[in-house]
């Protein structure tokens, strides 16, 4: 009723340039609007639970990419623009429809009938394009920014819509070009983004929620599991370590290294920051979601049964990437500085990280109860030393030179 009374088109306006002070919050139908997502890294997820191989994988990884940046894309718009008005609710449900669609293709993503998941997607691309340019038309000061995605986002549109006309797998050769084009967009825009910058408080807060998106999969993985026709007494105890495992990564992500608290991109230093700290959420979720469905993988195996060589490795390499992705976040934290005692003082965590991969090379000794014990106990063997406070200068040694402020 808030559109009706406030009229039925309204320009976008500018978000950026309020007070500093503002909180700002995920509207209702953001929260909506991620609901499609989740039925998408369901899709995904159980893409990989059918074909835990090099193949099966490799799919995983490059259709969660387009997933993935298309709710990115939405999400930056509205961080910058608001605009809750009929025309852009109207565009948003057709976004959804658009990745429930895309969805729907993932299992056959891949082969001769790709072209409707590349349809979909240039579909949702499309819509956001047309509200970027939309913006610029209305926000003469934010044009510089809205020009520049605007024929970024549509020359990798168009490699998308080439890839039509071409067949598998030269077709998902123009896909790569086309994600290349998109994700590489943002990094032309660098003074712009200190001139127009992301706000502070809210996309912190959506990309904490798209990661809460994830982390449910580890849930429902458990809950398969335990629903699994043949349950024995292991599967269950594999399930409390999977539970266990999901709420360290929880407790790690928002607790140990703050990865939702505000963002500030005023410098060359912070937008190289928010930069990183951005794109390691992109194999953060891949990893999260990976590590469920070994999980529940390891769940279904017969008592006593062993670990297959890609069952355990999905486990320990999705694990051990999800602590790389957040030693990689505690490092852009505002409050952290890049010098040889930071180094040291996050030692003990790359030391962990380290002994998660490598304890890949026990899988041909283990039984799921013990691979799934060291998993989690490393992860609690995180949440342990996250307790100490980050220090917020290290005054034993000049700071590593990342970049110059400006």
């Amino acid at each position: 009723m808030g559109v009706m009374r406030a009229g039925l088109m309204n320009p976008p306006r500018l978000r950026v340039g309020q007070a500093a002070e503002e909180e700002r919050h995920a509207t209702w139908l953001e929260l909506f609007y991620d609901l499609v997502f989740v039925a998408a890294i369901a899709q995904l997820s159980n893409s990989l639970y059918q074909d835990v191989s090099a193949v099966g994988i490799s799919r995983y990884v490059l259709l969660f990419i387009p997933v993935w940046w298309a709710w990115v894309g939405h999400t930056f718009y509205l961080t910058r623009f608001d605009a809750d008005d009929l025309y852009h609710r109207l565009l948003t449900m057709a976004q959804m429809a658009l990745v429930a669609f895309m969805a729907s293709q993932i299992p056959k993503a891949l082969d001769e009938k790709s072209v409707g998941f590349a349809l979909s997607y240039v579909g949702v691309r499309s819509i956001l394009i047309f509200e970027y340019f939309r913006a610029g038309w209305h926000i003469p000061e934010a044009r510089p920014l809205t020009t520049r995605y605007g024929i970024g986002f549509s020359v990798a549109a168009l490699i998308w819509v080439a890839s039509v006309f071409v067949p598998a797998p030269l077709r998902f050769v123009f896909w790569a070009v086309g994600i290349f084009v998109d994700l590489i967009t943002p990094f032309t825009s660098s003074s712009i983004h200190i001139r127009i910058p992301p706000h502070f408080s809210h996309i912190p807060e959506r990309f904490g929620l798209f990661t809460i998106i994830v982390l449910g999969e580890g849930v429902v993985a458990v809950v398969s599991g335990l629903g699994h026709e043949e349950l024995h007494r292991s599967a269950v105890f594999l399930g409390i370590g999977g539970l266990a495992v999901a709420f360290t990564v929880w407790w790690g992500y928002f607790e140990g290294v703050k990865a939702a608290n505000r963002r500030v991109v005023s410098t060359d230093t912070e937008r190289r920051q928010y930069q990183a700290w951005l794109f390691a959420h992109l194999p953060l979720t891949i990893a999260i979601t990976a590590a469920a469905v070994g999980v529940h993988r390891l769940m279904v195996l017969a008592d006593g049964a062993p670990v297959s060589t890609f069952d355990g490795w999905l486990l320990v390499c999705a694990a051990g990437t999800c602590m790389a992705c957040l030693n990689i976040i505690t490092l852009t934290s505002p409050n952290v500085s890049l010098s040889r005692c930071t180094m040291k003082f996050n030692l003990p965590h790359y030391v962990l990280m380290m002994l998660m991969f490598a304890s890949g090379f026990l899988i041909p000794f283990l039984r799921p109860l013990a691979l799934m014990g060291i998993v989690t106990g490393l992860f609690m063997g995180e949440i342990l030393y996250s307790l100490r406070p980050i220090p917020e200068e290290t005054p034993c040694d000049p700071p590593v030179i990342v970049g110059r402020t400006s």
